[in-house]
């Protein structure tokens, strides 16, 4: 299937590692000309030259001015802009959580101005190059919105969700799809090789891991113009998880 991405201008922040850099791999490899936004400029460059992407731009998502500057930077470079795919987060994590008494307010701040306002930073960002001709957005959140147990992990994939179908309703009318992906426990060049790793990975429907290269399909996919009708979807990615059943 033709994808219609060759030639298209996409930016992926924290395509430098993880599922970041699987979609800026895949959608490289549909034809698109990808920037990587993210933090480490060396580990960007090279990234940028190993996934054959047409550069790289340095910012914190954290902060405003850096990523307008980034953006428009990014959009500089590729002649504008029809593809954002968030990734920049910080890792979620597996570990025991110690409970109300226990949540850490810095951490939870800095969580959602890193995945929910980081996302929001750069959306707004590149809105007006999408409305010149259209695009897409794609969020990536994850299944901690859709269980309890970790509260900072919870709150910020949830806000995600909403950010999302906020972001879908008004840009739809300009051409702008923007949908949100919830990957689970998913095999990284970080947790490749993991035993442990795999076997919590494995916990879902298909009784395997699912891999980043396997999310950065379906990404690749709804970034695309053949699943820019999902606008507003959440599509989860995790393989299946037993026994919930999501209407």
């Amino acid at each position: 299937m033709d994808l219609g991405l060759a030639g298209s201008a996409a930016l992926v922040t924290g395509g430098n590692r993880g599922i970041g850099r699987a979609v800026a791999t895949a959608l490289a490899r549909e034809g698109a000309r990808v920037v990587l936004l993210g933090r480490d400029p060396d580990t960007l460059a090279t990234t940028a030259g190993e996934i054959g992407a047409a550069g790289h731009v340095v910012a914190d998502t954290t902060d405003d001015p850096a990523v307008v500057a980034a953006v428009d930077e990014a959009a500089r470079l590729l002649g504008g802009l029809d593809v954002l795919v968030n990734c920049a987060a910080p890792r979620a994590t597996t570990a025991a959580v110690p409970g109300l008494p226990g949540l850490d307010e810095a951490d939870f701040l800095r969580n959602l101005d890193t995945k929910a306002l980081g996302y929001l930073r750069t959306a707004r960002a590149a809105a007006p190059y999408l409305r010149r001709r259209g695009g897409a957005i794609v969020n990536v959140s994850g299944m901690n919105a859709r269980a309890t147990g970790n509260i900072t992990g919870s709150v910020r994939n949830i806000a995600v969700v909403a950010l999302s179908k906020n972001l879908a309703d008004d840009l739809g009318p300009a051409g702008i799809a923007v949908t949100c992906v919830h990957p689970g426990l998913t095999v990284t060049e970080r947790t490749e090789g993991d035993p442990q790793y795999a076997t919590a990975a494995s916990a879902n429907a298909l009784g395997r891991p699912v891999t980043a290269a396997e999310v950065a399909d379906v990404v690749t996919f709804l970034a695309s113009p053949r699943g820019r009708v999902a606008n507003g979807a959440v599509v989860t990615v995790d393989g299946g998880r037993p026994g919930a059943i999501w209407a």
